[in-house]
């Protein structure tokens, strides 16, 4: 009886975890220098007798914080004076600088944000992905006719991060909630060396005959994996109209 005692301790000493991240709070997107602060949250727990407690935040699996109670917290690496040192996140002196507030975040800190927490028996981590995104510097449209049966429409997007995708699609002037693709003949993207940024165009196709006066020629920009959409828009006239053009801006999870 006494072995099997001795068994059963000695399993649920090995068996049971003294460190656990319950989760960690890293928004998915946020814009580019705003000087707004963001704040990434490590909610873990530890054993009351666990000792030699360390937290770490690690960017892109190099470290960028590090707190060992009782000393105060320090930056490191490509978060050097960039994180607020003071921030509280709770009252617990094992759990008060979890998290890190980051001022003013731009594009060069973005990346997997990993948390990574031991004590002298055991550790646990997780990490999520933070995108710093940056709206387009312009979006342009415009139209030409390399024929008489067919039109041609062109969008221009320039200055945006992370690499943007666009789309050309009609609205009827009777039916504005479904999209009509346009085919798309030309497109392409590049990097700008100077500050890694992208600009794209989109050329797309239609017959003439298929478009009606009054018809809304959208083009569409995504920023992948952020929320942000901005649409600019043309109404179409035949050449013998007037030709009137109308932006139609929507920005969302900005």
């Amino acid at each position: 009886m006494l072995l099997i005692s001795m068994l059963i301790i000695t399993y649920f000493s090995i068996g049971a975890s003294s460190v656990q991240i319950n989760y960690i709070k890293v928004p998915p997107s946020v814009r580019n220098n705003t000087n707004r602060p963001v704040i990434l949250d490590c909610n873990y727990s530890v054993r009351p007798d666990d000792t030699d407690l360390v937290v770490k935040w690690l960017l892109n699996d190099e470290v960028v914080y590090q707190w060992i109670p009782p000393k105060l917290p320090q930056s490191l690496g490509v978060l050097k004076d960039r994180i607020d040192l003071s921030y509280a996140a709770t009252n617990n002196p094992n759990t008060v600088h979890r998290a890190i507030k980051i001022n003013n975040p731009i594009t060069s800190i973005e990346g997997e944000y990993k948390c990574f927490v031991s004590t002298f028996a055991d550790e646990d981590f997780s990490a999520k992905v933070m995108i710093i995104f940056e709206p387009e510097k312009s979006l342009d449209m415009y139209e030409n006719k390399p024929s008489r049966s067919k039109i041609n429409f062109t969008c221009m997007a320039s200055k945006v991060y992370p690499k943007p995708k666009l789309s050309l699609y009609r609205d009827k002037k009777n039916d504005v909630i479904n999209k009509n693709p346009l085919e798309a003949i030309e497109w392409d993207t590049v990097r700008h060396q100077e500050d890694g940024r992208f600009s794209s165009f989109i050329v797309a196709t239609a017959n003439l005959d298929d478009l009606d006066p009054g018809d809304l020629i959208n083009c569409e920009l995504r920023i992948p994996m952020t929320g942000y959409v901005k649409r600019k828009s043309l109404i179409y006239y035949p050449l013998e109209m007037t030709t009137r053009n109308c932006v139609l801006s929507f920005k969302m999870n900005l």
